[in-house]
C-alpha cells in the first residue's frame, strides 16, 4: 500500500508528504523496542521517524531504498521474529519497516523520480 498525503493546489503542482503507512510503522515500533532492549547502532534518527509517522525526506527514501537493495534477510536465522533472542538483522529490517516498509519505499521513490522529473509534485519541508 502506497501512503502519500497530497495537497493539490491551483497550479495542479501536489505538495506531498512522505509519511509511511501503518503497515511499515508498526515494524519499526517494535524494531525500536528490540533496540532498546538488545542494544545495537546509535543513529536512529530515520527509524524514530518510521515509527512516528513523521514526515520523511527525499534522502530518507533513498536511504530505506539502499538498504533493503543491500540487505538480504536471513529468516531461516533462529533469531528472526524471535523476540526474546532477536537476529541483529531482524532488528535492522524491523527498524526499517519490514518488508511493508521495503514495498512503500521502492514504491515512492519511483513515484518520485517521475514527479520530480515532471514537476508535477513537490516534497513537503518536515517542520
Amino acid at each position: 500500500m502506497l501512503h502519500l498525503s497530497l495537497l493539490c493546489s491551483e497550479s495542479e503542482v501536489r505538495e506531498i508528504e512522505l509519511i509511511v503507512p501503518p503497515a511499515a510503522n508498526m515494524p519499526a515500533l517494535r524494531g525500536l523496542a528490540l533496540h532498546k532492549k538488545f542494544g545495537g547502532g546509535r543513529n536512529l534518527t530515520l527509524a524514530e521517524a518510521i515509527a512516528h509517522k513523521k514526515p520523511l525526506t527525499a534522502e530518507d527514501i533513498n536511504t530505506m531504498v539502499d538498504f533493503f537493495e543491500k540487505f538480504k534477510p536471513d529468516m531461516d536465522d533462529p533469531g528472526w521474529y524471535n523476540p526474546e533472542k532477536p537476529s541483529v538483522g531482524w532488528i535492522r529490517w524491523s527498524l526499517m519497516g519490514d518488508q511493508s516498509g521495503k514495498s512503500w519505499s521502492l514504491d515512492t521513490k519511483k513515484i518520485l523520480e517521475k514527479g520530480l522529473k515532471d514537476k508535477s509534485i513537490k516534497i513537503k519541508t518536515p517542520e
